[in-house]
């Protein structure tokens, strides 16, 4: 057992091997039985920045990474943003390759992204890019698409693709690992159950073009904006890890 790893909340405190080792997921099931149940990962610096230098890697800790694969190993499919794939190499797979992979879902608006340059798990598990009717075909020969419809403003109907997700391709859990903006659509279209989020004993500061936070849109309307409801606390050294219910 890892020392100083403790659960604060729910009470009694006591000490734990990893954060989330002991969730099940789904959890109770989505609010929406034909939606997968979906969470949300993000680390933030304690001023709210979710990027140094452009890129997520840097800001959380080896237990963190370690928490963010904990999470992975009990989803179906792991989902980012193209922005997110523009932005760095990552893998969205399990470190240990004898296990089921998750399927990796990138969700592009456009089609632009440096698919076999920057998943570093490409070619080691199934990927699946959502992407809008228009831009579907110049995808189908880089990796399986789901074509989804998009409003007269262009946005994708990200509902009509989870439920995709679920009826086609078997996805009862999702694990979304951001970027801002596939956040904020998730959780602005009522799409999202559960945020679990690190809190990097960082202050980064930064000019206000450059301070991505967790979520990259529209303010929320004050009437359908979620009230999390905080479920459980780990404190690790200066680290927090926090997870909330949306609904």
């Amino acid at each position: 057992m890892l020392e100083g790893i403790l659960q604060v909340y729910p009470l009694p405190t006591r000490e734990v091997d990893s954060p989330y080792a002991d969730i099940e997921l789904p959890s109770t099931g989505s609010h929406d039985s034909s939606l997968p149940y979906v969470i949300i990962n993000m680390v933030t610096s304690v001023d709210g920045r979710v990027t140094e230098t452009g890129k997520a890697s840097g800001l959380g800790s080896t237990l963190d990474r370690r928490t963010m694969r904990t999470l992975r190993s009990k989803a179906d499919a792991v989902m980012i943003g193209a922005g997110t794939l523009r932005a760095e190499r990552l893998s969205l797979a399990l470190d240990d390759s004898g296990l089921p992979q998750p399927l990796a879902v990138i969700v592009t608006e456009t089609g632009e992204m440096p698919l076999e340059s920057n998943l570093a798990s490409y070619g080691q598990q199934t990927v699946l890019v959502i992407a809008p009717i228009q831009a579907a075909e110049q995808l189908r020969q880089r990796a399986s698409v789901l074509a989804v419809q998009t409003s007269p403003s262009g946005a994708m109907d990200l509902g009509e693709a989870l439920r995709s997700l679920k009826a086609t391709y078997g996805v009862n859990g999702l694990l979304v690992e951001g970027g801002p903006s596939l956040n904020h659509s998730l959780i602005s279209q009522n799409l999202a159950d559960e945020l679990f989020l690190t809190i990097s004993p960082k202050l980064l500061g930064g000019l206000k073009s450059e301070a991505l936070t967790m979520l990259e849109g529209n303010l929320l309307p004050a009437e359908t904006r979620p009230a999390p409801d905080l479920l459980s606390v780990y404190l690790a050294g200066s680290e927090l890890f926090l997870r909330y219910s949306l609904f």
